[in-house]
Parts: C-alpha cells; structure tokens; sequence
C-alpha cells in the first residue's frame, strides 16, 4: 500500500464533500460553535465544562422546550446552568453557577461563583466584536445585562490563579 497522495483521491473528497453539503447540511449554529472551538486551542486557561442545565432532559441529550400551540402563555422559566472544573482528586476547584432570564428579545445572566470572591468575567460572543466585561463582588456575584440570544462562554480571571473558561454554549 502506498502513502503517495494521488490526486484523483482529492477530486473524489472534493466531490463527496460536496455531495453531503448539499444532501445533509450541519445546522449553522453547530458551525458557528464548532468554528469557536478553535479559540480554545491556544486558551491559557482551564476549561469548565456544562454538568447541569436546566433545560436539558433526564439523559442531557435532548434540550425540552415548550412550544405554545395557540397562546403564547407565560413568560420561559429561568434556566439554570452549571459549570465545573474538577480537581485532580475529585473535588470542585471552580464552580460556575448562571442563570440565564429571557428578557424579550435578550437574556439576563446573574451568576455565581465558587469558590467565593472578586473576579473579572469577561464574556465571549461571535455577534460582539469585543468581549465584555463585568466584575463578580467579593460573594462571586455577578449580572450581565442585554446578551444577545446565541453561542456565548465566559471566562473568570482571579488574581493568582489560572483562568477559567466554559464551554460555548447556546443561550
């Protein structure tokens, strides 16, 4: 068998490449998350990852959302997330507890950390150029007002200590 790169071989990727573009496209968010993942690789930062979200089902597979059919009914639930960074025994070194509050067309997130106190939170989104930035008090409290709807991670930088970093994730 040779290793020899023979070019019919790259037409006939090329091609089925194409093939499945056209027959079974990725959906654009899955894209868009996938593209961001690249950011990671060079992070100097820990990764925290998603261990509980409240919309998620039993098995974490499958979001559940409910859908009016004919009102449009009361305003969604909050939805509760929760990133962890796991230490090398088994205890949580960085707890990342977010709520997200859908205001219009909007969220609200208000989080918390753990361990307690002061950090920089910056948060990431591929619709805003910068990362903003808002600081968590010496409880690890902290809001973020007007995000838009989509992917998003943060990241929380302490003084002395190595950043954190979630996981993108829809909101």
């Amino acid at each position: 068998m040779s290793d020899a790169y023979d070019p019919a071989d790259g037409r006939l990727l090329a091609r089925l490449g194409d093939l499945f573009a056209q027959a079974d496209p990725p959906p654009e968010p899955l894209l868009e998350l996938a593209r961001l993942s690249f950011g990671l690789r060079t992070l100097d930062a820990e990764l925290a990852a998603l261990v509980e979200d409240s919309e998620a089902a039993n098995d974490g597979a499958v979001p559940r959302r409910a859908v009016a059919v004919r009102d449009p009914g009361t305003a969604p639930q909050p939805r509760q997330l929760t990133f962890q960074v796991v230490g090398p025994y088994g205890s949580d070194e960085v707890v990342i507890a977010v709520q997200v509050e859908a205001l219009g067309a909007r969220r609200r997130l208000t989080g918390h950390l753990a361990p307690q106190g002061p950090a920089r939170i910056e948060i990431r989104q591929p619709a805003s150029v910068q990362p903003r930035q808002v600081d968590a008090d010496r409880r690890g409290l902290f809001v973020v007002e007007d995000v838009l709807p989509g992917p998003l991670n943060l990241t929380c930088r302490r003084d002395g200590v190595p950043a954190v970093t979630t996981q993108w994730t829809l909101v």
